[in-house]
């Protein structure tokens, strides 16, 4: 079984509270993962039209804005502890609340996060649950394995993964933790799969010349461990992160962080000599 981190997706419509007091103490509301729909007032919030409906509008604290068809449909899974909340918009959306905290880390596989210094547990850097716990939660939240602290993060099942990727938009769902495969191992891959992406290159140069390698060779990519260059069918330069399925995640960088510029890169096969490129340019009947 797998663990996804559920949020909303920014590039869709989003909402936000038109009054900030209210932005702060949604914060404040949501941290014990209790019910407050007795004390609940509707409060207003305004919509950011970016053409791009959604269902998923916004997170503050541990709670999410959402749409409601979203209501509807996670009210259909048995037994979901949650509670939704009106709110005042142009249209009907909810304060998705988390009425499941799970003390369900284990601490001896996590990689966990705290502050220099007091060494006080802030969260995990990668997460190792006991399946035990999770198991039959399709949301909940984490409760810290040390002091009383709950995670604003909201977690999913595989089943209401599934049911939100056929019927929702506008959200982002993030595998955390897979029950078959560690963080460990998936750490180990990775790092297996970067080696022989440069084990495999037949040539290397710095930066600069790869830049010139993938303009002069549209369709072409130059690697460097997990990090690849292309440019697509705009002529724009792109900077893939490998995956660990061996594809790569493409994005049009604002800048080059230093430590890119710093790399060794490399292409996987010889460039045709001169001689062979004006060959190619001929043909012959």
């Amino acid at each position: 079984m797998k663990v996804w981190w559920l949020d909303y997706h920014p590039a869709f419509n989003s909402a936000s509270y038109v009054n900030y007091d209210d932005y702060a103490n949604m914060r404040k509301l949501f941290k014990e993962c209790k019910s407050v729909a007795s004390n609940w007032t509707a409060l207003r919030v305004s919509i950011e039209d970016r053409n791009k409906p959604s269902d998923f509008m916004y997170r503050t604290g541990g709670s999410l804005i959402v749409s409601a068809r979203a209501k509807d449909l996670i009210l259909q899974i048995p037994n979901i502890n949650v509670e939704f909340l009106p709110l005042i918009s142009d249209s009907e959306l909810y304060v998705l609340n988390v009425l499941t905290a799970l003390d369900c880390v284990d601490p001896d596989q996590s990689l966990e996060k705290r502050i220099d210094g007091s060494g006080r547990l802030i969260g995990y850097e990668q997460f190792a649950f006991r399946q035990e716990v999770v198991e039959g939660h399709d949301i909940f939240r984490v409760r810290l394995h040390e002091g009383d602290h709950i995670l604003d993060e909201i977690y999913v099942s595989d089943k209401l993964k599934q049911i939100i990727e056929e019927k929702l938009i506008g959200f982002q769902l993030i595998e955390i933790w897979d029950s078959n495969f560690s963080w460990k191992q998936k750490e180990e891959k990775y790092s297996s799969m970067c080696e022989e992406v440069d084990r495999s290159l037949v040539e290397t140069f710095e930066f600069n010349r790869a830049i010139k390698y993938i303009k002069s060779n549209k369709g072409k990519q130059a690697y460097s461990g997990n990090w690849s260059l292309k440019v697509d069918e705009k002529d724009e330069i792109l900077l893939g992160d490998l995956l660990l399925d061996g594809t790569y995640s493409w994005m049009n960088p604002i800048y080059y962080p230093p430590i890119i510029l710093g790399l060794v890169w490399g292409i996987k096969e010889k460039r045709k000599s001169l001689v062979s490129r004006l060959k190619d340019g001929f043909s012959f009947n």
